[in-house]
């Protein structure tokens, strides 16, 4: 049997493995558009900076894909598919090529909101970043433009690294975010606010609730104009504004799709044969665009493929752990319910002399979803708990937070509940309950 991979990213190379490690006579063959063999798009911005070489991104070598016996076909773009006959079209040569079963790993590409003139100065001036190609032309553009200050039109997890490496290449660096918070889909207010201050330090400016008009040009890119009428200078200009499902091979073959390929729960797509993984489907009216979710579906679509339908998707709970701009942060589920009440409950602590913050939800005792920022000890915790009942005291443990106990009259300070540290509390703070001043209060050794 033949099964045939188009995308190299890490649903495609994760489904590979997946069904090599499942069996070690199918042919396995994997078609990419970019000429390096699968990398982690997490380190793109370094390569702008020059931290990091091409060699570094890379994941998996090509003695990698030798030894597990899996065929690569690089600089090669998929123009059609014919999923009657079973066959799909190379773009430049018409090759047709057949195959028994074929997953579609197509993946995303940048969105671009409606931003007056930001198309036609799209790769001259106005730059995405999603491959290695985008990173070495915005490379060569600073140094041949010698730019010196930059915007970066989009405030989340990209965006914000980029910002960090292009403010390393020595720009004036400017971040503008359409919503009223930072990393709105990872990030609720609080710790969003204290993310901002972090990045800030670093001499990176932030705009916030601020969208952008126009991109300002005559030769040159000179700034944006925002709708309040604000403008600001640059040199070059990012647009980092998320991603949008790759859906035009799999539309053009008549496979079902809407914002992603619509596939059920073993991965199938409306065709017979045909699967899809990673950033590219939608399954249940919801697309992912998170690492977690390609390796979750990897192993379940190689099952499939392989006609081992015992493993279903059901969804994957949002997570993010990533080094922001050199701060650790892990945002695992629900982070911020709308309705506190109903059986959920929020405990946290903010620290904010060392500038942490760390936030558990829980619905119905269960752990639902977390903001972890500034510290990793509640990371394992969470991982191992998500939708799993927990108590109170493993939460103190696993993000170090205490009881504070009054000497005079035995009232109590539960960090978890108050949700700031103790000892950010002012040094004139009394005891709610008989007035006696911080001093008296004693930690309680857990």
């Amino acid at each position: 049997m033949e099964i045939h991979i188009i995308g190299n990213n890490v649903a495609g190379t994760f489904t590979a493995q997946n069904i090599r490690k499942q069996n070690k006579d199918v042919e396995i063959h994997i078609y990419s558009e970019e000429n390096y063999n699968y990398y982690t798009r997490v380190k793109l911005p370094e390569i702008i900076s020059e931290k990091r070489d091409i060699d570094d991104l890379i994941v998996f070598k090509e003695e990698w894909y030798e030894n597990n016996q899996i065929k690569t076909h690089l600089n090669t773009k998929i123009k059609s598919i014919n999923p009657d006959i079973k066959y799909m079209v190379v773009n430049e040569s018409e090759e047709q090529i057949s195959y028994n079963k074929l997953i579609l790993a197509v993946g995303s590409h940048p969105n671009e909101p409606p931003i007056n003139n930001a198309r036609e100065r799209l790769g001259n001036g106005v730059f995405t970043l999603r491959n290695i190609n985008d990173a070495l032309k915005i490379r060569r553009f600073i140094k041949e433009n010698n730019c010196k200050k930059a915007i970066i039109i989009g405030g989340g997890l990209l965006g914000l690294e980029l910002s960090k490496q292009i403010k390393n290449c020595g720009l004036d660096t400017r971040v503008v975010e359409f919503f009223p918070r930072l990393l709105p889909r990872q990030l609720d207010i609080d710790c969003a606010n204290m993310l901002k201050k972090e990045v800030e330090d670093m001499g990176i400016e932030i705009e916030l609730d601020a969208k952008t008009e126009k991109i300002l040009a005559n030769n040159t890119i000179e700034g944006i104009l925002l709708k309040n009428g604000d403008k600001y200078e640059a040199d070059i200009i990012f647009i980092q504004a998320g991603v949008r499902s790759n859906i035009e091979l799999a539309k053009e073959a008549e496979i079902s799709v809407n914002n992603g390929i619509i596939v059920n729960k073993y991965l199938e797509t409306s065709k017979k044969d045909i699967y899809a993984v990673g950033d590219c489907i939608e399954f249940n009216n919801q697309t992912w665009g998170i690492i977690p979710a390609c390796i979750e579906q990897a192993e379940i679509v190689a099952s499939s493929v392989l006609g081992k339908n015992k493993k279903e998707y059901k969804g994957t709970t949002p997570k993010t752990t990533l080094k922001i701009v050199g701060i650790d942060l892990t945002s695992v589920g629900v982070y911020d319910p709308e309705e506190v009440g109903g059986g959920w409950e929020i405990l946290k602590k903010a620290d904010k002399s060392s500038n942490c913050y760390q936030k558990i939800v829980l619905k119905d005792n269960k752990l639902k979803g977390a903001i972890l920022f500034g510290k990793k000890d509640g990371v394992s915790f969470v991982n191992k708990n998500i939708e799993s009942e927990v108590s109170i005291e493993d939460i103190r443990k696993a993000i170090d937070a205490y009881i504070y106990k009054c000497e005079n009259c035995g009232a109590e300070y539960d960090e978890v509940k108050k949700g700031i540290a103790f000892q950010d509390l002012p040094e004139n703070w009394k005891c709610p309950q008989c007035g006696s001043p911080k001093k008296e209060f004693k930690k309680i050794e857990q």
